[in-house]
């Protein structure tokens, strides 16, 4: 069996990844979404292909089960006014990332209905979903998916999607790996959306304050108050961008 993984070279898809390749002997197939005004673009894509060498390195049989990412551009996603529509109520109401909207369409756009994402205990998603996701149990893997009549109609946007890690903490997912061999390569990973010149996290954007909040602060490094100033800039400058 093949699994459609969106991975993004964050520690969640990343140890879906590991386990799937390496404690299950499974296929993967990932994919990847190219945005041009990511400023952690650039370091992703450099994280996934290290993981994958090092992978070749140490889990030889482990590497050969990934298959070539499939990227795609974010600006050749076709509209879906339903997504969108769905999206934006839903958005209106809660703390919810733009990318459940191209996600979304790009999910519909391909007949994609069994994409994995890494959402995972404490996160945003797993607390709006979880009254409304029911488990699947596949052979020794399990996953769960958004029931077809959910409690709020906008939580369709979720259909396309499966979610494997609903019941995994960041925690959980180190001790597992500890436990299997492979906790170096998730420190490895990436997580910040707005890294610093130098290569290393700002500490503040959410990816930052989640993996701090979440049990991992000694991966996120404290800013100075210069960088604070300066991140807040930035901030305003991109609201600025996305009103004009």
């Amino acid at each position: 069996m093949t699994h459609n993984v969106l991975w993004t070279g964050g520690w969640d898809s990343t140890f879906r990844v590991l386990s799937l390749v390496i404690d299950k002997n499974e296929k993967v197939q990932p994919y990847y979404v190219l945005d041009p005004v990511r400023p952690s673009t650039e370091m992703e894509l450099r994280t996934m292909t290290a993981i994958k060498e090092q992978l070749e390195r140490d889990f030889p049989e482990a590497r050969k089960n990934i298959y070539p990412t499939v990227e795609i551009k974010k600006e050749d996603i076709p509209l879906s006014d339903d997504i969108t529509k769905e999206y934006n109520k839903l958005a209106s109401s809660e703390r919810l990332g733009d990318q459940y909207d191209w996600l979304g369409r790009y999910a519909i756009s391909r007949n994609l209905d069994h994409l994995e994402l890494s959402v995972h205990l404490h996160d945003k998603v797993q607390g709006l979903i979880q009254d409304d996701a029911y488990k699947v149990e596949d052979g020794d893997d399990d996953y769960y998916r958004v029931k077809e009549q959910p409690s709020r109609p906008e939580y369709r946007i979720f259909h396309p999607y499966r979610f494997p890690l609903l019941e995994l903490s960041k925690l959980d997912m180190e001790k597992v790996a500890r436990e299997n061999g492979y906790h170096y390569l998730m420190e490895m990973t990436w997580f910040c959306h707005t890294p610093k010149k130098n290569g290393t996290p700002c500490g503040l954007c959410n990816p930052c304050k989640y993996t701090r909040n979440e049990g991992l602060q000694r991966r996120v490094p404290d800013p100075s108050k210069a960088e604070e100033f300066s991140y807040f800039l930035f901030k305003v400058k991109r609201r600025l961008k996305k009103i004009i």
